[in-house]
């Protein structure tokens, strides 16, 4: 359970993916440490010094990763090839920064309290076309521990692993 947990990472990736402003950004990161600290990684929970300066360390690299990544050649030579370069670039973020996207969008940026979209939306976004019962129960499980809702029109509820792939979902935080 621990990788449905928000790290600095994930934060930042919202930020940069929400376009947000500085003094939004610092609202944001403010709001989740006073509201949804038991969803932080435990290394944050007890240390707000920290938990900002992850989240401002991975906001800065995000906002100009491609002159980082150029740059990381002529580091590797100054540490004379020392440095596993796997460890340094990764491109492939968290299978779970989806729902935590929906969680923080949701409580924080959105004033709407819900966002929708698509089944066949939120298959796409994981590279599926089709349900496959691994997928219907791992979402099911991100549902659970974000406490989110789905309901379809008329705020009746419903199942990811029974509606049809082209109804529209709509997600609350409960």
């Amino acid at each position: 359970m621990e990788e449905l947990l928000f790290s600095a990472l994930d934060i930042a990736c919202i930020i940069d993916n929400f376009d947000l402003s500085e003094r939004r950004a610092n609202e944001l990161i403010n709001r989740i440490w006073n509201e949804d600290r038991s969803f932080l990684l435990a290394n944050y929970r007890n240390n707000y010094r920290q938990w900002i300066l992850d989240v401002r360390y991975w906001s800065h690299y995000l906002y100009d990763k491609v002159t980082f990544d150029k740059e990381f050649p002529a580091i590797l030579s100054d540490c004379n090839d020392s440095l596993d370069d796997e460890l340094f670039i990764e491109d492939d973020f968290n299978f779970d920064l989806f729902f935590k996207s929906i969680r923080i969008r949701i409580l924080y940026i959105e004033e709407s309290g819900y966002t929708r979209m698509k089944l066949r939306t939120l298959l796409s976004a994981y590279g599926y076309k089709r349900r496959s019962q691994e997928f219907v129960s791992y979402v099911k499980k991100c549902l659970n521990f974000y406490h989110i809702q789905t309901t379809l029109r008329g705020n009746v509820p419903c199942d990811v692993e029974c509606i049809n792939l082209d109804d529209m979902i709509t997600f609350r935080v409960i």
